[in-house]
């Protein structure tokens, strides 16, 4: 159904924060989680792996395909309580940005916190789908929503999205697209000095 493509690479001197999942919940219903963890707050990582591996697991228990909307923002809220009890657990503050794709027959549903981008390339244009939850004040931007363990003031949003084969979506992170066209990895000189993850997926 889909063919997928995975560059991820640590920003200089420092750990990989970004964390990628691709799995296959059942043989035609695909899970791609991307999380870029919070390097201004304690174990992005561990963040990143915690949000990611539990909304694995929540859908495995709880997707419908009749309607996976629902349980992909249950998953959501799933993946923010079990990082609250990581954080209780260390006593520190812990998040990530994160965007989700749930291949399903000729369906893509998608959802994002945070500056994790998601792009669609179809009949020679790229566009990109999602909006940046950030927020100005003065010369400094920080996320206006992200999974960090606390009550989310906004409920995520599932958007449906038809795709056909030869269709290209690209999921990056700021540490790609700040630097880099939006292009499948083999086809571009990567430039990065953060932590940067594209994954590039291609309808069969």
């Amino acid at each position: 159904m889909i063919d997928v493509e995975v560059f991820s690479k640590p920003g200089v001197g420092k750990y990989n924060e970004d964390y990628v999942l691709h799995t296959e919940i059942e043989p035609d219903i695909s899970l791609i989680v991307i999380c870029d963890g919070m390097g201004g707050l304690s174990y992005g990582a561990d963040a990143s792996k915690i949000i990611a591996h539990s909304i694995d697991n929540y859908l495995r228990q709880a997707l419908c395909s009749d309607s996976p909307k629902q349980p992909v923002i249950d998953a959501i809220h799933y993946a923010n309580n079990e990082l609250a009890k990581e954080c209780s657990r260390l006593n520190s503050k812990m998040g990530a940005s994160v965007a989700l794709t749930l291949f399903l027959d000729n369906t893509c549903y998608y959802t994002w916190l945070g500056d994790v981008r998601i792009y669609l390339a179809t009949r020679g244009k790229t566009e990109l789908l999602t909006k940046d939850h950030l927020a100005i004040e003065g010369n400094h931007s920080f996320l206006s929503r992200c999974i960090n363990g606390k009550e989310f003031r906004h409920s995520p949003e599932v958007r449906e999205l038809e795709i056909s084969s030869g269709d290209e979506l690209y999921i990056a992170t700021d540490g790609y697209y700040l630097h880099n066209k939006i292009v499948s990895p083999s086809e571009s000189a990567i430039i990065a000095d953060d932590d940067a993850t594209i994954v590039y997926i291609k309808l069969k």
